[in-house]
């Protein structure tokens, strides 16, 4: 992509942001179409008989006639054969950078989520800092109920992969209780957030934090048509869940990790340190004790 449009990235209008976004998950690299194509057949066909009334027929006006129909025919099948080619090539060219998309994902939980948290949790705004209000998302690459499976997509960038649709998590530290709020982010598709739910518990009624491997079996978009037998795992695999209970059985699940995903690393935090936040709020909520202001590393909660 050219360095002008990286310098002005920031500067573009929503819309043209939108459609940044679809052509980076949706479009492919262009490839240029079979000359074998029906559309070429017939062009090669109307060009022959172009050539075949200049060569056998005298040379009078109805014959140029036929001959220019033909060869005007053809050349429009042509360019409906190639218009194609090079609307994917622009299409392609218009990707963002994977930092540019990894920045524009924080951006938007930050902008869209966030605020629907805040609302859906009756919080303050005001009292909203980073050391209480932890964002943790995680890519979804599976099928899930009210998100279009195309919309589903993700993007292989050296080591790691960026995805087009989230599960965000947040926890939000208040005086009293910890509040909890997740939803389904189908970024790529008008921003739409689905399945939004909420808890809350009381910091006294906490019995206890601890991590725990969960094994997510729902099964990877990209995988093949399931066969009986099969040695290969195409599910998401294990994930590192932050789970906090209280003392009559219910939980809260942060999923932390799902390391066979192999997301970028702007967007995850890592598991000890949403233990370590926990745990320093609780024990100052008990006891009384001071905390350490806690800034996440990958998401900037200003």
């Amino acid at each position: 992509m050219p360095s002008v449009f990286q310098d002005e990235i920031t500067q573009i209008t929503p819309e043209l942001r939108e459609r940044l976004k679809r052509n980076y998950f949706h479009a492919n690299k262009a490839i240029l179409p079979s000359w074998f194509a029906s559309n070429m057949l017939l062009a090669y066909l109307l060009l022959g008989l172009a050539i075949f009334f200049l060569i056998y027929f005298e040379m009078v006006f109805w014959t140029y006639i036929f001959a220019f129909i033909f060869i005007s025919l053809a050349f429009m099948l042509i360019f409906n054969w190639i218009k194609p080619y090079y609307d994917q090539k622009n299409n392609y060219s218009l990707r963002p950078e994977h930092t540019i998309i990894e920045k524009w994902l924080i951006e938007d939980i930050l902008k869209i989520v966030k605020p629907k948290a805040i609302e859906m949790l009756s919080l303050n705004p005001l009292t909203i800092t980073p050391e209480n209000f932890i964002i943790v998302p995680h890519p979804i690459y599976w099928q899930v109920g009210g998100v279009d499976p195309n919309n589903i997509k993700r993007i292989e960038v050296d080591k790691y992969f960026n995805y087009s649709t989230h599960f965000v998590q947040i926890l939000a530290l208040t005086q009293n209780y910890i509040s909890y709020y997740c939803c389904i982010f189908d970024w790529i598709n008008n921003n739409n957030i689905l399945n939004a739910n909420t808890l809350e518990f009381f910091y006294e009624d906490i019995s206890s934090i601890r991590v725990e491997t969960h094994k997510i079996s729902n099964r990877l978009i990209n995988a093949p048509a399931k066969i009986e037998g099969e040695t290969e795992d195409y599910t998401a695999g294990n994930s590192q869940v932050v789970v906090i209970r209280n003392k009559s059985g219910e939980s809260i699940e942060i999923t932390v990790s799902l390391p066979k995903l192999q997301y970028t690393p702007r967007v995850s935090l890592k598991t000890e340190k949403v233990m370590q936040t926990l745990r320093i709020m609780l024990r100052n909520r008990r006891f009384g004790e001071e905390y350490q202001i806690f800034k996440q590393e990958n998401i900037q909660n200003q």
